[in-house]
């Protein structure tokens, strides 16, 4: 047992595995000390009063051993109820077990039953009783309490067992579970509940006829291991063997992997390999006995590289239901796909699955480092705004978190501040010594990409950049899936380069030591104040600040190697003859209406970004870079965009620029021409055209783009009209029209074979669609958000499977009128999906028409009238209309309505669901004062109640009293009471029509 104010957490350990709890004058010399012994035999700590408390010591350090201990064994006998100590033992003892997740209680009913420890019998109640009566009901209802508690958990009879097979059993049970706790957890764990769901389920330990690989992948310092460790403790019981082989990347490559054989070997068949056993043998050994049994295997940390890889494939022989847990940095290590990996055994198969270790969520980060920097969750009011700034800056990196939270523990304010403006620039240098192992395993290419990405490219989309790359002989469409497969880096969100936070300042600082004291002799710099800190021939990469001076040619003269060049402002003066020869990438922002420079040539140039007030015929800096002088430029470039002229009218001519892949024109409000040359850019796949409001058309040579996969055209308000050649475009897989003036589409649309995506978001001049649109076969998504278009045309109901945006259109307007009035529900028509099976819905609702009106057919049968006039006006009615929104509303949005159904109803409190439930029904459209008399009858408060439910919209009381619901809502609220017994319906809650007077009513 142990105190109050106790050791709080995680229990990791303790000083005993196991507590006995036990009356000593009824088992002290016989069961109890038969089992003492044998378990202290078995090598298993045990506490127990007389031999581990020394004279003198007070009593209450048995209370304190009950928390230093894993596993309590009460054993119940005729007089355990009579002793108040054994009481507050076990009343220590469940405290403790319902506190620490690790801790297990296994009873022993001696010589009385389960029915006496729960109080059924008067053989423990009489004791009670008398405890009660001499401390009161407050000190006993604990003990009892915690009486009925250990007495619901199975454990052992011993009336009629043999008390040796019975101890036997307990042993086994005993060392079963302390053994899987050997892996030491952190005090505070927080936010892994829902990773070891994930886990769980992945493992699916219930089904033994396969043997399963989780691959637990993700940057170092995620908290792989400690994910490894809680599912390893947890699981572990449900297994015949069970080993945790950790820290695989730090041991040597030669006596490592033998030492691991040594482990395996040892924690699952129990003997030892001989010392002369080399690496070849252990693995025979293995793979001959594994196949015998079912066993749980962690592997903490592979490489590509380790031994271990053979040791884990070799796993795949292991006996079916067996589950194999592998942590790494490098996912590519241990492929879904690898020779050993695919082979099925004849028990069953192997399968593999992948699991990405993502970063802590904020709060969850937040209340972890608050119990590592202050002990408690609670912040001191002047650390508050500074601990938060602190976690952000941690990326949710729980190593980051950790080192961090421990590190400021006990700092003074003053120093809070220091430490986090030294942490915005350089990493902790236990978190950088665990994030560079992962860029020190890369080649010299990945290397290159990585820290070219860390300095410039986070959250940029990676089109741009691979160009760069690919000319520099990087290799990129290769390099980068292994930059992706260390968990360096992802793509995220339409291409973009996602990075953690603290590798990209990992990356920062590798640069940065480059030079630790002369930074223009770094390979990047990205924090030029000044154009005299100029870069040496080590610069790869610069982005100096704006600036409104010249850029003579001595500044860039020792550039000799940068490939990547961002200018603000200024102007290049001088001859540059020679200069800047490697460079790739030149972006200019706000560059100047005519450049000063002479022999501007950059031969291998393949991105350029220009944003100014370019004039074409004033600005002879673009007429020399496309003069014919200077074709190898032309020859090159991959990328070409110019933005922000106020006085471009007519683009420029493209006839030279014939290796153009991407062209994008941007915010110019003057042009009203695109040069008719663009048709001759046949390997151009990307064309962006953005902000040029008085363009009012494009020109027929459009059509001549034979490569393009992308048309994009926003904020063209003046034109009306697409080309007739758009229908040319054979693989267009992408046509954005956004914000335009466009009156409708051409007819040849319909040639754009390979179309997946069109947008015509915001067309508001667009009331109709051509039958042409539902003949594109290859369409998956059309967003027609914010337009006046009503109907959609017959033939779109042709595609298998078509996403509809319809954000601020009409049509959702419509569909509005079908949906309950409840909060947010508007979500619910942001975006909706026709299925293949959309006219199989149409005949169900014809069948749900015609079932409806049997029902209320054969309601109406006592009374002859009713029944004629319903025979001749119902039963032949017709079937609703199929108009657009049953289209919709029968098939696609009622799962979203019932998922904000679901948020609302388990937001109720207990008697607001019973009547939501009772007026679903039988109260729908009757009146709100006789609900309410029945309601109270049934003790609940019908006024406040009806009121929380007019309130969330899910009723409303209208004019004369009556009660309205939305057919959906009452729907949803049968369905919950189907759902409570599916297939015996008088089972359920609530019966709306029993069939027979036999289809009797449960209680």
């Amino acid at each position: 047992m142990a105190m109050e104010g106790g050791n709080s957490g995680i229990a990791t350990g303790g000083n005993y595995d196991v507590f006995l709890s036990f009356r000593g004058p009824d088992t002290r010399n016989t069961f109890t000390d038969c089992l003492y012994v044998f378990m202290s035999k078995a090598g298993i700590r045990i506490f127990r009063d007389d031999e581990e408390l020394w004279p003198g010591e007070k009593i209450s350090e048995i209370l304190r051993a009950v928390k230093s201990s894993q596993i309590y064994i009460p054993i119940f006998s005729k007089n355990y109820a009579s002793s108040r100590w054994c009481l507050r033992e076990l009343t220590c003892m469940v405290k403790s077990y319902d506190q620490f997740p690790g801790k297990q209680i296994l009873p022993i009913f001696y010589d009385v039953d389960p029915r006496d420890v729960k109080l059924e019998t008067e053989q423990y109640k009489s004791a009670l009783t008398k405890h009660e009566e001499e401390l009161g009901c407050s000190e006993v209802n604990p003990w009892k309490e915690a009486l009925t508690t250990v007495a619901r958990i199975k454990g052992w009879h011993l009336k009629d067992q043999r008390q040796g097979e019975v101890i036997d059993d307990i042993i086994k049970r005993v060392l079963q579970k302390i053994t899987i706790r050997k892996r030491d957890l952190p005090t505070y764990l927080v936010g892994i509940d829902d990773r070891i769901e994930d886990i769980k389920k992945l493992l699916n330990c219930c089904d033994t006829s396969d043997v399963r690989f989780v691959i637990i992948y993700g940057i170092g310092g995620m908290g792989k291991t400690t994910l490894a460790k809680v599912v390893f403790n947890q699981f572990s019981p449900q297994f015949e063997g069970h080993s945790f082989l950790s820290s695989i990347q730090e041991s040597s490559p030669c006596r490592g992997i033998v030492k691991m054989q040594r482990k395996l070997v040892a924690d699952l068949f129990n003997f030892s390999l001989p010392k002369t056993c080399d690496f070849e043998e252990g693995n025979n050994m293995i793979r001959k006995r594994l196949p015998n049994k079912r066993v749980l295997l962690v592997f903490d940390g592979i490489d590509e590289n380790n031994q271990s890889m053979q040791l884990a494939k070799y796993c795949t022989l292991c006996g079916p239901g067996s589950r194999i847990i592998i942590t790494t940095r490098d996912k590519s290590a241990f492929p879904t796909k690898v020779e050993g990996f695919e082979e099925h055994i004849s028990t069953g198969s192997t399968e593999t699955f992948l699991y990405e270790m993502k970063e802590m969520r904020y709060d969850h980060a937040l209340q972890f480092f608050n119990n590592l920097a202050f002990s408690t969750d609670s912040v001191p009011p002047d650390l508050y705004d500074l601990s938060r700034e602190v976690v952000a800056l941690t990326g949710g990196l729980p190593l980051a978190v950790e080192v961090i939270g421990s590190h400021l523990h006990g700092q003074s304010k003053a120093q809070w501040i220091s430490i986090l403006e030294k942490l915005k620039e350089v990493p902790h240098e236990k978190v950088q010594q665990r994030l560079k192992i992962s860029y020190d395993a890369l080649e010299y290419r990945p290397q290159q990409i990585f820290l070219d990405i860390a300095c410039f490219f986070v959250n940029k989309k990676k089109t741009n950049p691979m160009y760069m790359w690919e000319d520099s002989g990087f290799y990129p469409k290769v390099e980068i899936e292994v930059l992706i497969d260390k968990s360096l880096i992802k793509i995220v969100d339409h291409d973009r380069i996602w990075m953690h936070d603290q590798l990209r300042t990992l990356g920062r600082e590798i640069v940065r030591q480059e030079h630790m004291w002369k930074s223009e002799d770094r390979s990047r710099l990205w924090y030029l104040e000044m154009i005299h800190e100029k870069g040496t021939q080590n610069a790869v990469a610069l982005t100096p600040r704006r600036s409104g001076d010249n850029f003579p040619c001595k500044d860039f003269a020792d550039l000799t190697k940068a490939r990547f060049l961002k200018l603000d402002g200024g102007n290049f003066a001088g001859n540059f003859e020679d200069i800047l020869s490697e460079l790739r990438w030149l972006c200019w922002r706000n560059c100047p209406p005519e450049l000063k420079a002479n022999n501007f040539v950059l031969n291998r140039l393949v991105i350029l970004k220009l944003s100014g007030d370019i004039i074409l015929d004033k600005w002879s800096g673009w007429v020399e870079i496309m003069s014919v002088a200077v074709l190898q430029v032309a020859s090159k470039l991959k990328v070409l965009k110019i933005a922000r002229s106020n006085s471009l009218i007519k683009t420029p001519c493209f006839s030279e620029f014939l290796s153009l892949e991407r062209l994008v024109l941007k915010g110019f409000p003057n042009l009203v021409q695109i040069d008719h040359s663009i048709g001759k850019l046949e390997r151009l796949m990307y064309l962006k055209i953005k902000w040029c409001p008085f363009l009012r058309w494009l020109p027929q040579q459009i059509g001549y783009l034979t490569a393009l996969r992308e048309l994009i055209l926003i904020q063209g308000f003046s034109i009306r009209h697409l080309p007739d050649s758009i229908g040319n475009l054979r693989l267009l897989s992408r046509l954005v029209v956004e914000d335009t003036g466009l009156v409708e589409l051409p007819n040849t649309i319909k040639g754009l074979a390979d179309l997946e995506y069109l947008c015509l978001a915001n067309c508001t001049s667009l009331n109709s669609l051509l039958d042409a649109v539902g003949e594109l076969k290859s369409l998956t998504e059309l967003d027609l958000s914010g337009t006046t278009i009503e109907e959609l045309p017959q033939s779109i109901y042709n595609h298998e499977d078509l996403t509809l945006q319809i954000n601020s259109s009409k049509i959702r307007t419509r569909l509005m009128r079908d949906l309950p009035p409840l909060e947010g529900i508007e979500d619910c028509l942001d975006s909706i999906r026709l299925k293949a099976d959309w006219k199989s819905a149409l005949k169900n609702l014809k069948e749900e028409h015609l079932e409806n009106a049997r029902q209320k057919f054969m309601r109406a049968m006592p009374y002859v009238k009713l029944r004629q006039k319903f025979t001749r006006e119902v039963l032949t009615r017709e079937v609703p209309s199929v108009k657009l929104r049953h289209k919709f509303m029968r098939e696609v949005p009622l799962e979203k309505v019932r998922q904000k159904l679901v948020l609302i109803y388990e937001g109720l409190d207990y008697g607001e669901k019973q009547i939501f439930l009772d007026i679903a029904s039988f109260f729908l459209n009757k009146k709100k004062t006789d609900t309410v008399c029945i309601c109270k009858a049934c003790d609940l408060f019908p006024k406040v109640e009806m009121d929380a439910l007019v309130n969330k919209s899910l009723i409303k009381i209208l004019d004369r009293g009556k009660i309205w619901m939305h057919d959906q809502v009452r729907d949803f609220g049968r369905e919950i009471i189907r759902q409570e017994n599916i297939e015996i319906s008088r089972d359920q809650s609530r019966l709306q029509f029993l069939k027979t007077v036999n289809e009797k009513v449960t209680l």
